[in-house]
């Protein structure tokens, strides 16, 4: 997935504001083919060093480029921006697309909701029980039906679209 994120890094975007949505538009994309070609070579040469040289680098360097990284793209995540929305104002609330059409308590609820699954999921793969660890894709798998069959019982399937994609 760095393609998608390189192009994206390479447009150039602005915001506009119409009836309380928030929308993007792409103004221009800086247009290289190099960049991408330079990426890839690059990811292919790093197969050459497995495993001899990657011994070489600690694992607490790679935590903490991974952490960074995590860190610094939360705030692309809607998740993350509905756990703000918790401890933020409701006259402070950004004009996005699902505020206007999701009352807050189900957005809440819905936010709620999203952060059992994950602690959930942490929770199974971060156990020290390694069958516990072999269940991990299929929790996966069964959020789907969760999602489809038993969020809609909880909360409106059109409050549910509106929180599901990104508009």
């Amino acid at each position: 997935p760095h393609s998608p994120m390189h192009v994206r890094s390479l447009a150039e975007v602005e915001e506009k504001v119409e009836g309380g949505y928030v929308s993007e538009i792409i103004v221009s994309v800086k247009e290289t083919r190099l960049t991408n070609l330079i990426a890839n070579c690059l990811i292919f040469l790093s197969l050459l060093m497995i495993p001899e040289p990657l011994e070489y680098i600690p694992i607490p360097a790679l935590y903490g480029i991974l952490l960074f990284i995590s860190v610094s793209s939360l705030g692309e995540f809607q998740l993350w921006e509905r756990i703000l929305l918790l401890i933020t104002e409701q006259n402070q609330y950004p004009p996005n697309y699902y505020i206007k059409k999701v009352p807050q308590k189900a957005i809440h609820l819905f936010t709620g909701l999203q952060i059992l699954q994950i602690a959930f999921l942490c929770g199974l793969s971060f156990s020290g029980f390694s069958y516990l660890k072999c269940l991990f894709p299929f929790v996966i798998i069964s959020l789907i039906p969760i999602r489809k069959f038993l969020l809609p019982k909880v909360i409106s399937e059109t409050h549910l679209e509106a929180l599901d994609g990104s508009h």
